[in-house]
């Protein structure tokens, strides 16, 4: 049996060919379309979460700061109290202080035992020659940064019978905790750590 098609029924036969092709390449398109708004949708709610877990995290870790640094000075004030402004430095550089604030310190007590002078003329843990009543206050996180190293910076004022001082410390994060890795007298503009080490690269001391 031998089946007859016109050419009007092959054109109109290509013709819903085409018409089927281009419907399939529409479908595809619009599909491909929507799986990319989906994960447009879903990379900008990624980005959002992230973002917002950020700033909680840096929420949490600078009010631990600030818990930290009040308590550090608390028991700072509480030794002055107890003593009359004769606390030990030492003690209070051990516990609360960085592994390399300690090293620096060593060196710098062991020039000051070779050249026979003195490099502290005030007291950084009271920012004074000769503490007596005092107090500290108004601390703020000026900086903090978690990554690749959680660093911060605090800023403070230190308050004495009739004169106060603004100042700053610096912390790391050590073994748990945060510690005071140098000390700013904002006053004098004296960045202490950068001054002990100028002293002990002083070759005129020795």
């Amino acid at each position: 049996m031998v089946i007859q098609i016109s050419k009007k029924q092959i054109a109109a036969l290509v013709s819903s060919l085409v018409l089927l092709m281009a419907g399939m390449f529409m479908l595809g398109h619009a599909q491909l379309h929507s799986q990319a708004g989906v994960t447009t949708a879903k990379e900008k709610t990624v980005a959002v979460v992230d973002t917002l877990q950020s700033e909680v995290r840096l929420a949490v870790e600078r009010q631990l700061v600030l818990e930290q640094v009040s308590n550090i000075f608390r028991l700072v004030k509480s030794d002055y109290m107890a003593f009359g402004g004769a606390a030990e430095n030492e003690l209070l550089d051990k516990a609360f202080c960085s592994k390399s604030w300690n090293e620096l310190l060593t060196a710098v007590r062991h020039k000051e035992s070779l050249t026979n002078t003195m490099f502290f003329e005030i007291n950084y843990w009271s920012m004074t020659r000769n503490p007596g009543m005092i107090d500290f206050d108004e601390f703020e996180v000026t900086s903090l940064v978690l990554e690749p190293q959680k660093r911060a910076t605090v800023t403070y004022t230190v308050y004495e019978m009739d004169t106060y001082n603004p100042a700053m410390i610096d912390l790391v994060y050590e073994n748990g905790h945060w510690v005071i890795d140098n000390f700013h007298h904002l006053k004098y503009m004296l960045d202490l750590r950068s001054c002990m080490w100028n002293y002990i690269a002083n070759d005129n001391l020795i």
